[in-house]
């Protein structure tokens, strides 16, 4: 069988855990390499991966021609950039969310993605998991009428201070580091854009990052209302609500391999899936077979555009129109 040659830009913590492990699953990648900005880190992430190659530094793994695509999992400031040269040098590129809440530099990656005809997705790995296709598809068939709200959080405490999650410069805030989902969750269940949003946040005074927000996104069908923050409990529920019903899912954004969800009370019990190993699949598939991502670079716009609004909302206290 024929694989995509993949290299990874970044060793942290999470390309540890998450993509790497499940990269040396899929049955379409051949992991050849990762970089970092130092060669000594490369070489350990080598070593413990059983991997071919390491690079000293992003550039020189972008210039190995056998390198097919890319994961970015660097900071989100760092997502857009990365994610031109990597284009730039004939690299597929599949980057974690979020991706920018910078509008101007999102539409300057898809004209790069349309110009040269390279694949880009952003890793919003929840959308693979069976427990949200089964959800989306049941709701195609009607099992809940049309969707009017959908409510959703995702919180944690985040006791490690300092962090990268509270740095500006580095693309830091609640919003981009677990808001993001269940912004991208009502887009994802209600199949069209918000038309106004008006979210109430509470900004760190010195490091000048959202530490939390509660807010309503509005759709031409009815309402998404979330919350998400780096000082309240873990949360991860999310919940569809249509005219006739609704679906329940206890833990959206990191299931269990096997996960349950509750249709209209009713318990749902999931095949068991991993879904980031689901995810670099699809993305593999879509480079082998010359299709589009199921999640492509216009989605990615549309949800800059969202995730824009919101910070703009929280910083004026204002409602805004999109």
């Amino acid at each position: 069988m024929k694989k995509v040659r993949w290299g990874v830009l970044g060793c942290s913590g999470f390309a540890r855990r998450r993509s790497i492990p499940a990269m040396l699953q899929s049955s379409t990648i051949d992991l050849v390499g990762v970089a970092s900005r130092t060669l000594e880190k490369s070489e350990t992430f080598r070593n413990e991966f059983n991997l071919s190659r390491c690079y000293g530094s992003y550039n020189d793994l972008l210039d190995d021609p056998d390198i097919d695509a890319v994961h970015i999992p660097l900071p989100n400031a760092l997502h857009a950039e990365w994610t031109l040269k990597a284009l730039e040098k004939g690299k597929h590129v599949l980057c974690e969310k979020s991706f920018s809440d910078n509008v101007a530099a999102t539409e300057q990656v898809a004209s790069v993605v349309k110009r040269t005809g390279l694949r880009f997705m952003e890793a919003f790995v929840w959308r693979m998991h069976p427990q949200h296709l089964t959800a989306r598809r049941l709701i195609n068939e009607g099992a809940i009428g049309t969707v009017r709200l959908v409510r959703s959080s995702f919180s944690f405490i985040l006791s490690d201070r300092p962090n990268i999650r509270m740095d500006r410069e580095l693309g830091g805030g609640a919003i981009l580091d677990v808001g993001c989902y269940p912004i991208s969750a009502a887009r994802f269940y209600f199949g069209d854009e918000p038309v106004r949003v008006l979210v109430s946040g509470a900004v760190d005074s010195q490091c000048d990052v959202d530490m939390s927000a509660c807010g309503v996104l509005e759709f031409p069908a009815g309402n998404a209302v979330f919350d998400c923050s780096f000082d309240l409990p873990f949360r991860t529920d999310l919940e569809v609500v249509g005219e006739r019903g609704r679906i329940h899912f206890p833990r959206a954004w990191q299931p269990p391999e096997q996960a349950t969800i509750m249709v209209n009370d009713e318990p749902l019990v999931l095949e068991p899936a991993n879904h980031y190993e689901l995810m670099f699949e699809h993305f593999s598939r879509s480079i082998l077979n010359s299709e589009s991502p199921i999640h492509d670079i216009d989605d990615a716009i549309a949800q800059a555009r969202t995730v824009s609004a919101v910070l703009q909302s929280i910083r004026t206290k204002q409602p805004v129109s999109l």
